[in-house]
């Protein structure tokens, strides 16, 4: 036998997925999301789902592959085929994605203890060699890196570690605008391919790793009749070596499809990459070393991805030089901050989301979070002074823990982790809003495995550590199950968000858009009017004014608010609502041509869009001018069937027919 063979795997066996601890999870996290089926659409739901006319056409959302997120809103074009604007569906298929996020969790961490990294063993020359031994249990009085080199080195549970973790993941309340806000499912979605992509490349690896113990034993054993060699492609367990390369293959394609989902995909070559180094860079003697050249041709096609992502974002046919202008204008969502002060806010919403981790208390929809602009604002300058620290404790167990317990590696690559996958929204790239809690959905992983692996080491009694994290989880799932309660009415979400920050004018908008929408214009007035106090240059807040006069019959007021809110800097869809907005009120008003020009101006804004298409099309049946409707009509059904246009389309020829009858 080569040396230490007999350690090999040892403990990682010991690692396996616990069918009790499965179904756990599983009951957990059906159970705390239960009271968010039925809740309806919130915000941003309306832009990406309910007013978003792609998605109600299957055939246009799947041609759609340029898009960064084409398989989020893929997914929004079935729900929507199979269940129209019932939210039930949508809720649905978020919380069976965060269910299978919980289960990946729990497999990617009991994967890892199976590595080689872990399931090589030091053998028993090397404790004598060490100035500890197993003995040394008595470390009440040690420092704690004392205590984190010495009581841990001896004993770690993979079961409790994994199951603890995901338990954690799959109950902590800052998941739930992840999973109950059913717009930012790209955020759920982009993380279950990145686990799989992960777990199926840590499975490759495995079986390549097996390959080669298996040839390392062939040239061990002796070679007799009675002893024939291992067939050539298997493994221990009798599992052929090319079924390891399709896992391989299933790992780049679920990378592909991350980074069809979201953005924050683009970190998982670097995850990938770091994690190769962490757990499969074993020592020679163990028989699992692998040249870095062929470490580098395994991760090359993974890290090739990531131009899937700065590809979609370009127009190739345009010039080079626009190119550059557009790659700038795309890695930007906001013009009203710059890299550099978005940057330096981002350290103190940093410490914010370690805050929401640690202490999930007075979350909010809706953060209203200042900007920062200079390095030396003492906020700023203490936040960048911790996380650096952190990242350098992350530093530390890393070296460390190749003379140490092996699990303190895993607890820096949890460190690392959470500020790889933060990276992609919490640095230079703008975002209109510096701080949401779904941005939280991939970096809370690695933030988990390293608090839970802290517990791990600080506590050596296991019935300790088992009531500490029953509380810990029994805790969080009941702010979980409270959380999502209120997301199951749209006024209480507003008002939690205006009891936890008064000036936010965009929260007294919304809620009072709830009112409007209920019809009770005199407490929408009243939430609109606030807002205004607050802020005199929120566009909404004008349009919403001009919507409620115009239900009120108040034509002259509505066409006011209606061009005020042009005046402003508006999305696509926005500027489109409002165009559309002021079509119907000159046509209330009898202004047949300024409504068509409106109405024109909101097929020009957004032509993707049946809405005006069907608006004007009536406003030409209005006047009598039966050909032109059915022009617009039949321009309409070409962006998407649907059955008002149709209905409408009739209507015109039928009017068209019988004039011409009149006419005879």
């Amino acid at each position: 036998m080569y040396p230490n063979e007999s350690n090999i795997l040892a403990d990682g066996q010991k690692s396996k997925l616990k069918p009790l601890g499965v179904s756990a999870i599983i009951f957990i996290g059906v159970l705390l999301y239960s009271n968010t089926l039925h809740a309806p659409f919130i915000f941003d739901d309306y832009s990406s789902i309910v007013d978003n006319d792609a998605i109600k056409d299957f055939t246009i959302s799947l041609k759609d592959i340029s898009s960064n997120r084409y398989l989020s809103s893929l997914s929004f074009a079935i729900n929507y085929a199979i269940g129209d604007l019932k939210p039930f569906g949508y809720h649905l298929v978020n919380n069976i994605i965060h269910v299978i996020n919980a289960l990946l969790v729990y497999y990617l961490v009991t994967l890892t203890f199976r590595t080689p990294y872990f399931s090589y063993q030091p053998s028993a020359n090397s404790y004598q060699q060490s100035s500890y031994s197993p003995a040394q249990t008595d470390l009440a009085d040690k420092p704690i890196f004392t205590r984190l080199r010495r009581a841990s080195r001896f004993t770690h549970s993979p079961s409790f570690i994994a199951f603890s973790t995901a338990f954690i993941f799959v109950a902590h309340p800052i998941q739930t605008q992840a999973v109950t806000y059913i717009a930012q499912r790209a955020a759920s979605m982009a993380a279950m391919f990145y686990l799989l992509s992960l777990v199926m490349y840590i499975k490759f690896r495995m079986q390549d790793t097996g390959y080669k113990m298996q040839d390392k034993e062939d040239k061990i054993r002796d070679i007799t009749p009675l002893n024939p060699p291992l067939p050539r492609g298997e493994v221990k367990g009798g599992i052929m070596h090319r079924a390891s390369w399709i896992m391989y293959l299933c790992s780049l394609l679920f990378a592909v499809l991350a980074m069809k989902t979201k953005e924050i995909a683009f970190t998982l070559p670097v995850i990938i990459s770091l994690y190769e180094f962490s757990f499969f860079r074993v020592t020679e003697d163990s028989g699992l070393k692998i040249q870095n050249w062929k470490r580098f041709l395994y991760l090359l096609p993974i890290l090739l991805t990531i131009l899937i992502i700065p590809l979609s974002m370009i127009d190739i046919k345009k010039p080079v030089d626009t190119i550059a202008e557009s790659m700038d204008v795309q890695s930007r969502e906001t013009e009203n901050v710059s890299r550099a002060d978005y940057l330096l806010t981002q350290f103190k919403v940093i410490v914010t989301y370690l805050r929401l981790l640690i202490l999930p208390i007075n979350q909010n929809l809706d953060y209203r979070y200042p900007i920062y602009h200079s390095f030396f604002d003492w906020q700023v300058f203490l936040s960048f002074l911790f996380l650096l620290s952190i990242f350098g404790l992350a530093v530390y167990l890393f070296y460390i823990s190749r003379i140490t317990h092996h699990t303190l590696r895993l607890m820096s690559f949890g460190i690392f982790w959470f500020f790889i996958t933060l990276s992609v929204e919490s640095s230079f790239i703008p975002i209109r809003d510096v701080i949401v809690e779904h941005r939280l959905y991939l970096p809370s992983i690695g933030f988990f495995i390293a608090a839970v692996l802290s517990v791990e080491h600080l506590f050596s009694n296991m019935r300790l550590k088992t009531i500490l994290m029953t509380a810990v989880v029994l805790v969080l799932s009941l702010s979980t199950y409270n959380r999502n309660a209120i997301w199951q009415d749209p006024q209480k979400l507003w008002e939690d968000v205006i009891s936890k920050a008064r000036n936010n004018v965009r929260a007294y908008t919304e809620l009072g858009a709830v009112f409007r929408d209920e019809g009770q214009y005199t407490e929408a007035m009243s939430q609109f009017e606030k807002a205004l106090k607050i802020n005199k240059n929120y566009a909404l807040t004008y349009y919403n004014i001009g919507y409620v006069q115009y239900k009120l019959g108040n034509y002259k007021n509505a066409l006011m608010y209606f061009r005020k809110t042009l005046e402003f800097n508006l999305p696509s869809l926005i500027r489109m609502e409002t165009f559309n907005s002021l079509g119907m009120t000159y046509s209330e008003m009898g202004n047949d041509v300024d409504a068509i020009n409106a109405f024109k101006e909101a097929i020009q804004t957004l032509p993707t869009s049946i809405i005006p298409y069907n608006n004007l099309g009536r406003q030409y049946i209005k006047m009598g001018n039966f050909d032109s409707a059915i022009e617009i009509l039949k321009k309409g059904l070409k962006v998407r069937e649907e059955p008002h246009l149709r209905s409408n389309l009739s209507i015109a020829y039928a009017a068209k027919e019988q004039r011409n009858k009149n006419a005879e």
